[in-house]
């Protein structure tokens, strides 16, 4: 009767065959998943809390329809430009709007404006209310002076995000960019491991840690009581003409992005906003008073409403409320005839 192997050599022959498993295992999702991640891990925090993108880096994320799409960075930390810009160039900042959520790095509004024979330089970080847009447009222009800053006010998320800065509602863990109580909690302590690095273990960790029990999100109250907002707005509006009394000598666009619904029926059955909108009073393509809010009370700057160009279902991704290669093109073309006839106009006023 021949000997068992020893406990050493079966616990190695276990361990082998259990990384061997694992291995397959994490291809097989890899395969299975495009090698995209389902959110992007391209974030950084300082040891002061800033939030931004990392320098020199990129990701590939998975889309909710169609390929995945990837995203790149330049030693600044800011999505990269096709095309080589001076320091002097324009500056685009908001949130994943102006990134580019979805879309190649080609593709985004900065990369697509042509304002004083250059594209702009895009500043954009998801997360990012119109305050932290603005500080980081500070820092850009303490450092690189720049002919102009477009400034995206965006519908879907500013007025929910206008009372505290960014790093007070996110942290970064891991990478991964998460709601302040959630990235301190188990789900933050996972994603910060080495183990979230693995698709397999994030994809299992994901499940594991994901609180199933949670209550349906209440619809935001800029959707269902506009007229509510104007304190709001009131805030918006003096932090974007705050930072434009401080930089007299460069131009601030203002730019309204309207939520997909707001801009054109067609989204109706393709929004995120869709599980709310049975509670209006009126269809939300046809309620303009948040953009009436904003438009009215920054007229001197000459806003941009975005409402008449994002007319059409394509503008925006399907499944998803971002903007679409067409509807980054159409704003592109929207904000650079819009600078034109700023530009127009400060010369007529010129003595």
């Amino acid at each position: 009767m021949s000997e068992l192997p020893s406990l050493k050599t079966r616990l190695t022959i276990m361990a082998v065959s259990c990384a061997i498993t694992a291995g397959v295992c994490e291809g097989l999702v890899r395969l299975a998943d495009d090698n995209a991640t389902p959110m992007i891990r391209l974030f950084s925090q300082t040891d002061d809390g800033e939030i931004g993108l990392l320098p020199n880096a990129s990701a590939r994320i998975a889309s909710p329809v169609g390929e995945p799409w990837e995203i790149h960075t330049n030693g600044r930390g800011n999505r990269v430009s096709p095309v080589e810009l001076s320091d002097q160039a324009w500056i685009a900042v908001g949130d994943s709007q102006v990134m580019g959520n979805g879309v190649a790095d080609e593709s985004p509004f900065p990369a697509l404006v042509q304002l004083d024979g250059e594209a702009a330089h895009n500043l954009g970080v998801p997360g990012f209310g119109v305050g932290d847009a603005l500080w980081k447009a500070t820092k850009h222009l303490d450092a690189h002076p720049a002919q102009g800053v477009i400034v995206i006010i965006n519908q879907m998320n500013d007025w929910e995000e206008v009372l505290a800065p960014v790093d007070a509602r996110y942290q970064v863990r891991g990478g991964w960019l998460l709601d302040y109580e959630d990235g301190a909690g188990p789900r933050g302590s996972f994603l910060s491991s080495p183990l979230s690095r693995s698709h397999l273990f994030f994809l299992i960790g994901h499940l594991m840690l994901k609180d199933w029990s949670a209550p349906a999100p209440e619809p935001p109250q800029w959707l269902t009581d506009p007229a509510s907002q104007r304190d709001k707005t009131l805030r918006i509006v003096q932090a974007v003409t705050e930072f434009a009394a401080a930089h007299p000598d460069t131009l601030v666009l203002p730019v309204f992005l309207p939520a997909d619904v707001y801009a054109t029926a067609e989204r109706a059955e393709a929004t995120p906003l869709k599980p709310f909108l049975t509670a209006l009073s009126q269809p939300a393509w046809e309620d303009h008073r948040l953009a009436e809010q904003v438009l009215t009370t920054l007229a001197s700057l000459e806003p941009v409403d975005l409402t008449p160009v994002l007319s059409r279902g394509e503008h925006f991704l399907e499944g998803d409320y971002h903007l679409s290669e067409k509807g980054h093109a159409a704003v592109a073309d929207a904000i650079s005839a819009a600078v034109v006839k700023a530009r127009a106009h400060s010369e007529d006023e010129t003595p």
